[in-house]
């Protein structure tokens, strides 16, 4: 029969080492959500004269700035 030991200090530090990466991704994936947000709402307080002009349709919003991905 073999013996498996639990090192508490090992599994801690590479827990912690990963962590700053994690919430990096987090803090991006945040700010992304934010700035799309923000460019859905500007588009969407357009009038239909200026949305014609850059070629977007009010039914076309959503799908331009998120891309299918919300």
């Amino acid at each position: 029969m073999s013996m498996i030991t639990f090192d508490r200090a090992n599994t801690a530090g590479s827990t912690l080492r990963f962590l700053p990466d994690f919430l990096s991704k987090v803090a991006i994936g945040v700010s992304a959500y934010v700035t799309r947000s923000r460019a859905e709402r500007q588009l969407e307080a357009l009038d239909e004269r200026l949305l014609a002009d850059i070629g977007v349709s009010r039914s076309q919003i959503h799908q331009m700035v998120w891309g299918g991905r919300h």
